[in-house]
Formats: C-alpha cells, structure tokens, sequence
C-alpha cells in the first residue's frame, strides 16, 4: 500500500449465502480523495462500503484500512479491531437513522461523548460548529420529525462529522429525498470535498460526481468494470458496459449501445 493510501482492497468477495454479490473487488482510495461509485442497482456498491466499515464481513480477499489487514472468512477482527475502525471511518446512510426521540443537538453530541469521551461542553461546541457549517444552527433543539428530509441528512452528516473520522462514507446520500431537497445535501458534502476530506460515496447523481469526485468506480455484474479519473470515466467510458449504463442514465428512454463521449458530457451537465 502507498504511502497516502488510506484503503486497498484486493479480491474481495462477497455472498449472501448462494447470492454472489460482488467479486474479485480489487481497488485503493488515498487520503484526501474523494471516490464515486456509480453503477445500476444491485451492482454491490452499498454492500462494499458496508465491507469497509465492519458493518457486513466478507467472505474472502483482504483489505487494508487505517493500518490493518483484514481478511475474509474465519472469525473476523476483534471487537476492539471493529470499534476502532468505526470510530475513524464515518458512515451517512440513505435514511438518515437519527434517534428520534433526541434533538439535533444531542444527536450529534452522543458519540463523541459516549465513544470518545468528549465533555459535554466540547461535543455541545463541537455540534454548534457543525450545525452552522450545513446552515443548521436554528435547529438545534428542534427533534428530527420536525425536519425536513434535507435537514435530516445534514444534521446526519454533521453528526457522522463529530467523530472527526478519517474516512466518510456516503451510501446514496440524497435517494430518499425529494428532489427539491437535494441540493442542500450536495452542497454540504461538496464543502467537505474542498475541505479536503476523504470521502466515498455511493451516488446516482452524476453531474455531482463529475464536478466533485476525483475517481470514479463503476460497478456492475458484481464486479468493479472500470475505474479511473472522474472525467475520464463518464465523459469517455472505455467498457461496453459503462457506456451503456451511462448512456440509459444520462439519456433515459434511449436505445442501448455505445455512448459517444458528447452524449455522456451533455447528460452530466442537465
């Protein structure tokens, strides 16, 4: 593994008892980059980020992760092992997953009090910080069923970001938004990219992982299919596949077949 790298995956492998979900995954992330994984549903893409944090083991290959190695099968990292990869890698999920009976304020003091032993007075400052980042600051003593969608997910990323983790992850943070809700989202996680953050996400939104990502990951088959410089990878996709998938997403309603790099740089601006 590189020196700046963060993650390396080799080989892994993944089922769910006789369901093949992903395979022979092989794949580094470096700090501060920010990766994309796109691809059509039921690809592996969630259940790889899942992998990386502890929360799905996977069956073999191993992965390098904040100077461990992991590998599949067998009995898996120890529990003191998984804490701590946890408490560095930050997860936001597509449901957001707040405790609803907390305010946004105690939602995102908890952790940092409960895990790392923060003080009250630090994870209180800490969450003010944060709220005011995502344009939240006016609600924090307000409960999550007050909020909307958007503001749920920014109060999750900010509570995600209270752990001062290494590493985000994003598992489609915008797929249970309504559309006008989006943008709020996206401009959060795209502060945390010129931050310098590093961040994985899961996405569909492809305009925004050309503008932000660094690297994109196509997945499809149950396998990575291609990879490479964001740009690269949906304005000149090199696999059939790829040009297919980003040809139907970018251009709903038109036939398969290869798409030409115009196509795919138009779609991405609309």
């Amino acid at each position: 593994m590189s020196n700046d790298s963060v993650l390396r995956a080799q080989h892994l492998t993944k089922r769910f008892g006789a369901s093949l979900v992903f395979e022979d995954v092989t794949w580094e992330v470096h700090a501060q980059e920010v990766v994309a994984i796109i691809g059509p549903s039921g690809a592996g893409k969630s259940t790889l980020i899942r992998c990386i944090n502890g929360l799905v083991p996977f069956e073999s290959g191993t992965l390098e992760l904040l100077g461990y190695q992991l590998t599949g099968g067998g009995r898996g990292p120890s529990r003191a092992v998984l804490q701590d990869i946890r408490t560095r890698v930050g997860m936001v999920f597509q449901t957001f997953n707040l405790f609803p009976h907390l305010s946004v304020r105690a939602n995102i003091m908890l952790a940092p009090m409960e895990v790392k032993r923060v003080s009250r007075g630090q994870a209180a400052h800490r969450a003010a910080e944060l709220l005011a980042m995502v344009g939240l600051e006016a609600k924090a003593d307000m409960y999550p069923k007050r909020l909307s969608g958007g503001e749920q997910q920014r109060v999750a990323i900010c509570r995600a970001l209270a752990m001062e983790p290494e590493i985000l992850l994003f598992d489609e943070p915008t797929s249970a938004l309504d559309p006008e809700l989006v943008g709020d989202v996206l401009a959060a996680i795209q502060q945390l990219a010129k931050e310098g953050r590093t961040m994985i996400l899961v996405t569909h939104e492809m305009a925004f992982a050309k503008e932000v990502a660094d690297t994109v990951v196509f997945m499809a088959d149950h396998r990575i299919v291609e990879q490479g410089p964001a740009r690269q990878v949906l304005e000149h996709p090199q696999t059939d596949r790829a040009q297919q998938f980003l040809q139907r997403v970018l251009r709903p309603g038109a036939p398969l077949g290869g798409a030409s790099p115009a196509s795919v740089a138009g779609g991405a601006e609309r």
